[in-house]
């Protein structure tokens, strides 16, 4: 008798690891964003027996050669993070499992539309966000202070239009000896991101929603690529990479720090900083347009579609960004409603010092071949600060390749 009971016993274990469905996650965080992802999947395990997630971590730069390749082979993995921007791009192919019949509606009318808008493709859901992170500046207390850059109360001057940052940098550089009076790498953070949010500030427009078409306005385009150039002819910046540009920041050698939220992972938790965070300045007349990213959760499209664990993906990703104030201390902004209302993410440090850039954020458009004009932006940026192109032939060269990319 007893030996028929453990018999039982051991195949009833045996079928509830059966009905385990497990599934695969790739992620490419690494440092402070990657434990934090991971320590939630952690949580989602622990929480949801019936359900195994297993993640994979693939380094950034080979993320998305490995996933297109992966899904070519027709063994992607169950569940993957991309970049909004770059979801139309994989629908289109058939790349992708369309989501709207795997998640609520309740989480659904809880998005920021804006966000959630871009992550449909063809009247079809295709990904989830859990968040977006804009870029923002980041300022030195200390060195500010030590430059005079103070008001009567003693407080630290923040700059709120372009011009009045690059005073306020050209005095602390000057005074205090500085290399630079601002660090950041020359090549997304430029080419894209900051020339994204001065061209926004100045009226232009990536994509008419009403006429479903990209354009681009070559004066607006020529202006902003004469702004970053200044930049460095100026003397306040010079070209580095993002490692050099973090260092000088990070070892109170930079007054002001142009990078994405991502970094407030980090910054607090390093001692002798003595930090604050605000939007990126306006052009005056202008709204404090910023750009933004998102990263979703997807769920690549299979040869042959496996009920069980689509359903067991949706519900880690659903999950997930009804988790997102945990996932806010890597410094990104939530997009649910109720997240990015409550007290768990407000509370957080500094995020009330720039949860406001959220009304204002601009992101890439959504639209098929936007990653190669975006590798081409990083290449032009590069070119105009470095002096190999004038701000006319940059003009001309995004233009032209923006008609053979998007609009053919």
């Amino acid at each position: 008798m007893k030996r028929l009971l453990v018999v039982t016993l051991l195949l009833a274990f045996g079928l509830l690891a059966l009905a385990k469905t497990t599934i695969t996650v790739w992620t490419l965080f690494s440092g402070g964003e990657g434990f934090l992802v991971t320590e939630l999947i952690n949580r989602f395990n622990a929480e949801n027996p019936d359900i195994e997630v297993v993640e994979q971590i693939v380094e950034w730069g080979q993320f998305y050669n490995k996933l297109t390749t992966a899904v070519a082979a027709g063994d992607p993995p169950d569940v993957s993070v991309m970049h909004l921007v770059l979801v139309p791009d994989y629908a289109s192919r058939g790349a992708l499992t369309p989501l709207d019949k795997y998640v609520s509606k309740e989480i659904l009318q809880d998005y920021v539309p804006e966000i959630l808008a871009k992550a449909y493709y063809d009247g079809k859901l295709y990904a989830l966000p859990f968040d977006t992170h804009p870029i923002v500046l980041y300022y030195n207390k200390k060195l500010l202070r030590q430059a005079g850059l103070v008001d009567e109360k003693g407080e630290v001057l923040l700059p709120k239009t372009w011009d009045e940052l690059l005073s306020y940098a050209k005095q602390a550089k000057e005074k205090l000896g500085l290399e630079v009076g601002i660090s950041s790498e020359i090549g997304a953070m430029m080419g894209d991101r900051l020339f994204t949010t001065y061209y926004t500030q100045l009226g232009g427009q990536f994509y008419d929603e009403k006429t479903k078409t990209f354009k681009l306005d070559p004066d607006k385009v020529k202006k902003t690529y004469e702004f970053i150039r200044s930049l460095y002819t100026s003397g306040i910046m010079k070209p580095m990479d993002y490692p050099t540009a973090e260092s000088l920041f990070q070892n109170n050698q930079s007054p002001f720090h142009i990078n994405g939220v991502w970094v407030m992972a980090l910054y607090p938790t390093l001692e002798g900083l003595e930090f604050g965070v605000t939007r990126l300045p306006t052009i005056p007349g202008s709204k404090p347009y910023t750009w933004a990213g998102s990263h979703t959760w997807v769920i690549p499209k299979k040869p042959k579609d496996d009920p069980a664990k689509i359903a067991a993906a949706a519900k880690f990703i659903e999950w997930f960004a009804k988790n997102a104030a945990e996932w806010a201390k890597a410094g990104h902004l939530p997009v649910l409603k109720s997240v990015l209302n409550s007290e768990a993410f407000l509370g957080l440090p500094m995020r009330k010092d720039y949860a406001n850039v959220a009304e204002y954020l601009v992101s890439s458009p959504n639209v098929k071949g936007w990653l190669e004009v975006m590798q081409k932006m990083w290449e032009i940026g590069e070119a105009v600060i470095l002096g190999k192109m004038t701000p006319d032939e940059a003009t001309k060269e995004l233009v032209n390749f923006v008609k053979q990319v998007v609009e053919d």
